[in-house]
């Protein structure tokens, strides 16, 4: 439906100061940090929740995505791994793939070779991890059940090396 317009929103050329001569063409793409890529990456990913939602049970999946990043949750690595062949396919739908530079599978709890041995993960410049603790310390579900762990963030080792 939107196809010619996404077309030659790509195609358009980058304006530099506002001024004419200062323009320069662009063959496809857009510009990095370009205010336009977080609303193309939406349309592009429009029904992707809807797609792992359906291959899952109830809470199966969790998914978050703000601009043109996104995050997939599962309880276990055979289920991540699902999802991430979902994702993939999903994206070659629309003539997309997967960064593999910047797709990682991890745990909050453990290190995994597949996350150069780290815990936790990293999502718009914060480190997520989780902490074993006692039950009395631990954080409580939406359903009031005390967990065994505590939820620990802050700013990631490259947010912090690039202030």
């Amino acid at each position: 439906m939107f196809e010619a317009q996404i077309k030659a929103w790509l195609k358009a050329g980058i304006m530099d100061d506002l001024k004419e001569e200062m323009k320069t063409s662009n063959d496809v793409g857009t510009p990095q940090g370009g205010v336009i890529s977080p609303l193309l990456c939406n349309i592009a990913l429009h029904g992707l929740e809807t797609e792992l939602v359906k291959q899952y049970p109830r809470h199966g999946v969790k998914i978050v995505r703000y601009a043109d990043d996104f995050i997939v949750m599962c309880k276990t690595l055979k289920d991540i791994k699902k999802a991430k062949q979902i994702v993939s396919d999903f994206l070659a739908t629309v003539n997309l793939t997967l960064s593999e530079e910047k797709t990682r599978i991890g745990h909050t709890l453990e290190p995994m070779k597949e996350n150069d041995n780290r815990v936790g993960f990293d999502f718009l410049g914060f480190h997520f991890r989780q902490v074993t603790t006692s039950i009395h310390r631990g954080v409580k579900t939406t359903n009031g059940q005390r967990k065994l762990f505590k939820q620990i963030s802050g700013p990631s080792r490259d947010a912090t090396k690039n202030h």
